[in-house]
């Protein structure tokens, strides 16, 4: 099942289960991946995803059941050359005539391209996500594209971490799909920093975003730590604090600035939901860092143009009216 244009949704569960194996196998596996799909471990074949489309690449997030995937001499007659780069929780065991054995631990990724024969086994794929992309796009930026590693991308050099993060978060976003260039052109510089190409290039615009999007993403979840700083987020992505803040003056803003505008949004969200009502505006801001009450409210007046209490009084109207 498909919703607007580029994201597309699949799920075996809308399928009558005496034809889900064979919808799985034919029509998902031979026909849209190109691939044999088999049972693992004697399980059935359970199938969901959802998938972003995007200029000359698409980004799928899903849960599978335990299955081997193949990809054999008469599918390879199709003429498909693209590169699929996958990460899954259980990690991959899997063959590639010519070259060998390979695995991958739990949670790191695979590279499979569709050029070549394998087979390829997951026995924990509660969670999975795959990247496909046209190998044009890496093939005038990495040199030696094809002598890379099938299990040389894991998630512990900053580059792939940061290449992983920068998926994950799209696959997470609310309407990723009107971002679908710009997005693209982001991943495209991640992956050929990844597969160690763009040596010319030390910055690339898609490193810069992806980064700047994980700093964000920490400052969100840690909103509340007296110690958030640029330090302290220099030390946690292994940069520069120089150049965290620069990333933010790119933007037009400062580190500190932006870091105080969520905090201030922080708090304007507790004031307008209804079930903190009882909260006392003083804890709420105090647990976000604002330890000087005269400065909380002369910044939030400027920022919404209402003291914190004309904001609780509205919602409490809002909620009576």
């Amino acid at each position: 099942m498909s919703s607007p244009d580029r994201v597309a949704t699949f799920s075996t569960d809308d399928i009558p289960e005496h034809h889900r194996d064979e919808f799985i196998r034919d029509f998902y596996g031979r026909i849209q991946m190109r691939l044999d799909i088999t049972p693992h471990l004697d399980a059935p074949l359970r199938f969901s995803a959802r998938t972003l489309i995007l200029p000359e690449m698409s980004l799928s997030k899903g849960s599978v059941s335990p299955m081997v995937w193949e990809r054999n001499s008469g599918l390879m007659a199709d003429g498909n050359d693209d590169i699929i780069l996958s990460w899954n929780k259980g990690g991959y065991r899997f063959t590639m005539p010519g070259r060998g054995d390979f695995s991958t631990d739990p949670g790191t990724a695979a590279i499979f391209p569709m050029d070549r024969r394998y087979s390829v086994a997951s026995e924990d794929s509660q969670w999975t996500v795959a990247l496909q992309f046209k190998r044009s796009l890496l093939a005038p930026l990495v040199k030696n594209l094809d002598d890379v590693r099938p299990d040389s991308l894991g998630r512990t050099l900053p580059p792939h971490r940061l290449l992983f993060d920068y998926l994950w978060s799209l696959l997470h976003m609310e309407g990723p799909e009107t971002l679908a260039p710009l997005a693209s052109r982001h991943i495209t510089d991640l992956l050929a920093v990844s597969f160690g190409g763009m040596e010319a290039y030390t910055r690339p615009p898609g490193v810069r975003a992806a980064r700047l999007a994980g700093i964000k993403q920490h400052i969100a979840r840690n909103l509340t730590d007296p110690g958030l700083n640029a330090r302290q987020v220099s030390r946690k992505f292994r940069i520069s604090e120089r150049y965290v803040r620069q990333l933010f003056a790119e933007e037009g803003t400062s580190f500190s600035d932006y870091v105080n505008g969520e905090r201030l949004a922080y708090v304007h969200s507790c004031l307008t939901d209804r079930r903190q009502l009882l909260r006392r505006i003083a804890d709420i801001a105090f647990e976000v860092g604002f330890t000087e009450p005269s400065t909380f409210y002369r910044q939030f007046r400027l920022r919404y143009g209402m003291t914190p209490t004309e904001v609780r009084v509205l919602t409490e109207k809002d909620g009576n009216g």
